[in-house]
């Protein structure tokens, strides 16, 4: 039964700026989730269960480069009392810590509503900077440990990954007509200018989900104005992906009969990159 795991106080970790990276990290702060129904006590140990699993997901190789670290926000009342205390006479000065905190960046909170077979939960993400909700998950459990288990760990990665997006390098082109950058979230617009002659031409990719979306590019190049744009597509296989657009184009020069219509097919791939932090 979960209610067991649910109940059990979990370790809170404090982390200071310098300790999880050389430049410091952003900060993850999990509050206590609150809880209705008649397990109303769960929101506090759903929490503490999500912060406890964040410490090594934060640390591991996969998320390294986010430079993101749990931050304690529940416990810092008594933890300010500490180092308060440290100021009086008779603590040794040589081993008084100096507060150093790492910026609380994004604050975890969640809704619990718990009936006699099943919890429904709503956990959100928000910028503490902006107020800006970055990432919300719902969904339900029941009280088989395992799954619910797996299930949060499922929904910790998810809302870290909205947090701090896969990048991805894209390599395509057509003929002369080569893009070669990086795409820091996949699901957001990105711009790219291509290389050589053809670097004076912007390129603006406006997504509709990660699979695809629209393109559209304006500008000069080898003396001509490029006008046009059109679909792509990524057709996923892992953490890689197929790249193709239609780009259906105008290129014109002010010298008469000088405008061109061109329909051709970029085509190339997406490899994962390290994440933009």
């Amino acid at each position: 039964m979960i209610r067991s795991r649910l109940l059990v106080p979990v370790f809170w970790v404090l982390v200071l700026a310098g300790a999880a990276s050389a430049a410091s990290p952003r900060g993850l702060g999990f509050d206590n989730f609150t809880a209705t129904g008649p397990l109303d006590h769960v929101g506090r140990g759903f929490s503490s269960m999500l912060e406890t699993d964040a410490v090594p997901l934060l640390d591991s190789p996969e998320y390294k480069d986010c430079k993101l670290a749990v931050r304690e926000v529940k416990k810092m009342g008594e933890v300010l009392k500490e180092l308060e205390l440290q100021k009086s006479p008779g603590f040794d000065q040589s081993k008084r810590i100096s507060p150093n905190f790492i910026d609380l960046t994004y604050r975890v909170t969640g809704e619990i509503t718990s009936t006699a077979n099943s919890l429904d939960w709503t956990i959100k993400v928000t910028d503490t900077r902006t107020g800006e909700v970055v990432a919300s998950k719902s969904g339900k459990t029941n009280w088989d440990s395992d799954d619910t288990l797996k299930q949060m760990q499922d929904v910790l990665k998810e809302l870290v990954d909205k947090v701090c997006p896969k990048a991805y390098r894209l390599q395509a082109g057509a003929g002369e007509f080569k893009l070669n950058g990086i795409v820091c979230d996949i699901e957001k617009p990105w711009d790219m200018r291509p290389a050589g002659g053809f670097s004076g031409v912007a390129v603006r990719f406006t997504p509709k989900s990660r699979d695809g979306g629209d393109f559209r590019q304006s500008g000069k190049a080898y003396g001509w104005q490029w006008n046009g744009g059109g679909p792509y597509s990524i057709r996923w296989n892992g953490d890689s992906g197929q790249f193709e657009a239609r780009d259906q184009h105008t290129i014109s020069a002010p010298i008469p009969a000088g405008k061109q219509k061109r329909d051709e097919t970029l085509r190339g791939t997406l490899t994962r990159a390290p994440r933009c932090g």
